[in-house]
């Protein structure tokens, strides 16, 4: 089983799904039945295996009818769920450097999700890896963390942010409809998993930045990260530093260099959260080439020699494994293109 299954969940969302479900007069007590979590980790802000957080949303899901929880307690999310990093994104001087201390220090609410930033075409994406994708109720989390993360734009800035989307991988599900007025704009069935926006965004300010409080937030958030022995998020970091602006990717003596460790203990690292460096490239080319494919001023045979493939034919071969199609098949089929990398509906 990956050591990631084990990871914990901050009992703060657990309170905030729980406040929810009051105010459609469940009990707490109907919630939390074999769910094994008890009073004392909903105190204090301790945390909750990724088991219990799973349980509890599906009791919540089942008690509520509601198969949407994930947009509806993503929306419902306020700055103070975040805890002491939420302190810390008010603080920071601009959304771009509060993104980062988002996804920097993720693993200090859930440690079963990464998020890495990346900025590319004048786009910010802010991708999202599933680190526990065999546990149960993961579309409800993923609804839930993504949601959250797109309306940071607009919580921290203080203002309508009206080009941030959501991106699944999915098709649309039936329950995401009474959601689609309310949603920083979903796009469905695009094989990634993100929340992207503009990378002119990323310069604005914050009128809440503080730069003592900050400094004072991520000491606090180190200390943390050493109590409860977070591995710092080393497949977000590992993920934020692979892709190189010509197309190719860090090799994994440069990665393991700039991370101050040897290749050998990168490696150990790894194996020990159940993954191999090769994995991480394979994963990180499959995002690039994804995004491009829907870039439609690109051709296929130019996206081929900007992702390290030899041809057309080796990319479509690469393709048709992931997606089950060819990459002129998905690019028909969406709705919405790339020009320059700016979505446009056809």
């Amino acid at each position: 089983m990956n050591e990631w299954y084990r990871g914990d969940v901050s009992a703060e969302y657990a309170m905030g799904l729980l406040d929810l479900l009051e105010q459609q007069d469940i009990g707490s007590d109907l919630a939390l039945a074999d769910t094994g979590i008890g009073p004392s980790q909903l105190e204090g802000d301790l945390r909750l295996t990724t088991q219990q957080d799973a349980a509890l949303i599906e009791n919540a899901v089942r008690l509520s009818g509601n198969q949407g929880l994930g947009f509806e307690l993503g929306l419902r999310t306020a700055l103070t769920w975040h805890g002491i990093l939420g302190l810390g994104l008010m603080s920071c001087r601009s959304l771009r450097d509060a993104l980062r201390l988002w996804t920097g220090y993720l693993d200090l609410r859930t440690t079963s999700f990464c998020i890495y930033l990346h900025e590319n075409d004048g786009l910010a994406e802010l991708n999202i890896q599933d680190l526990t994708p065999g546990a149960p109720q993961r579309r409800v989390a993923l609804e839930r963390l993504a949601t959250m993360t797109a309306r940071l734009a607009g919580q921290l800035t203080q203002q309508e942010l009206p080009e941030v989307e959501m991106w699944f991988k999915d098709e649309q599900p039936s329950h995401a409809l009474a959601y689609l007025d309310r949603l920083p704009k979903p796009r469905f069935s695009t094989g990634l998993c993100q929340v992207r926006m503009p990378s002119d965004y990323l310069d604005l300010a914050l009128p809440t930045a503080h730069t003592l409080v900050l400094s004072q937030v991520k000491q606090q958030c180190e200390r943390e990260r050493v109590a409860l022995g977070q591995n710092n998020s080393l497949i977000a970091r590992i993920k934020g530093l692979l892709p190189l602006d010509d197309g190719t990717y860090l090799g994994m003596e440069d990665v393991a260099q700039t991370l101050c460790m040897s290749s050998r203990t990168l490696k150990r690292r790894l194996r020990h959260l159940g993954f191999n460096f090769r994995q991480l490239v394979d994963e990180a080319r499959k995002q690039e080439v994804l995004r491009d494919v829907l870039n439609t001023s690109m051709t296929i045979d130019e996206i081929a020699s900007r992702r390290g493939y030899s041809d057309a034919a080796n990319l479509t071969r690469a393709f048709r494994r992931w997606t089950g199609e060819s990459p002129s098949q998905y690019r028909a089929k969406l709705p919405y293109k790339l020009e320059r990398g700016i979505a446009q509906v056809a």
